[in-house]
């Protein structure tokens, strides 16, 4: 059986079941994991986490399977360069990166996810990883040409959500003809802000998708440049909000555009305008229509929707006691 359906059958005998299913300590699941991991959890078996022998290799294959994917990771701290995206990140004392192709493991091997091309790494806080963690940061560039914020002041985000709900439903079957499942906008789960000063934006969208009993939280966070934006799309539940606005202000000092690329360095006389504003890039595909943003609902839904299902249908279980890592038990 595959880590994914050990542990999705683990995850819902718990629900039927008062024995623990929480991992722990034993030093027959240990495998040897460079220095450098110690970013990512080391997984361990609680000895009062099973009933039967069956049960007991089971979980323990699970482990070991978990432990070997975090080992085949590269984790990087430091100063990140996104070059296709003339971008530094500084992922300071509190995150670490994954590059594509590690985030690939994560989001396509791990959660389900298509491959995507266009995904320039992933971003944890330390002592988390793809099995057990409160929100990911998928990263990604979009080369909108300039997005003018003239329009921030005198945007009515509540008119502008009325608009995101009609047409989201509208979206809703095409999601579902698409073999996704379909969804309805809630409301704003953070009101979206705009911070001039370092030209990013932040907001958050409750969505309730088929035939799930809580709301998928879709938080974003732009970061406006010269050439295109930045573009952070957070993988969380609806209850991480708190967590979220805790750590936004340090994601937003995270990211800066190299010189000759920042905000303040466009040229009018030569570079490209996009056509759409700070309404548009909030709106998302939402109201293309009105804007003029043909294609731009296809690109957002190949980049964001997928992933949010995937992460909560999968990932977003092991943060409900299925797994602890070593660090963590001995805290």
């Amino acid at each position: 059986m595959s880590l994914r359906n050990i542990l999705l059958s683990a995850a819902a005998a718990i629900l039927v079941s008062t024995a623990p299913f929480s991992f722990a300590s034993a030093q027959d699941t240990r495998i040897d994991i460079p220095e450098i991991l110690s970013l990512l959890p080391e997984y361990e078996l609680d000895t009062e986490a099973y009933e039967t022998e069956a049960e007991r290799l089971e979980i323990i294959a699970a482990i070991e399977e978990a432990n070997a994917h975090n080992a085949s990771l590269s984790p990087q701290t430091g100063i990140i360069e996104l070059k296709g995206a003339n971008v530094e990140m500084d992922m300071g004392d509190s995150f670490y990166f994954l590059e594509p192709k590690d985030a690939m493991k994560v989001l396509v091997d791990l959660w389900g996810n298509p491959a995507n091309s266009e995904l320039l790494g992933m971003i944890f806080e330390r002592g988390t990883d793809g099995y057990s963690n409160e929100y990911a940061v998928a990263v990604y560039y979009e080369p909108t040409g300039y997005i003018s914020d003239e329009d921030a002041a005198s945007i009515d985000y509540s008119d502008l959500l009325k608009d995101m709900k009609k047409q989201t439903r509208q979206e809703s079957q095409a999601r579902r003809d698409q073999g996704y499942a379909g969804m309805e906008l809630i409301g704003w789960g953070a009101d979206p802000s705009y911070n001039a000063a370092k030209h990013s934006i932040s907001w958050a969208q409750l969505l309730k998708f088929d035939e799930t009993e809580e709301n998928t939280l879709n938080y974003n966070m732009r970061f406006l440049g010269r050439k295109g934006v930045l573009e952070f799309r957070y993988i969380a539940n609806e209850e991480a909000l708190p967590v979220l606005e805790a750590t936004m202000p340090a994601m937003a000092d995270m990211a800066v555009f190299n010189v000759g690329y920042k905000y303040s360095d466009f040229n009018p006389a030569t570079d490209k305008v996009a056509t759409y504003g700070l309404a548009g890039l909030v709106a998302g595909g939402a109201v293309a229509k009105k804007l003029g943003l043909v294609g731009f609902l296809i690109l957002f839904l190949k980049k964001g929707w997928i992933v949010i299902i995937a992460a909560l249908a999968f990932g977003r279980r092991f943060t409900t006691g299925l797994f602890k890592s070593k660090k963590a038990t001995a805290e």
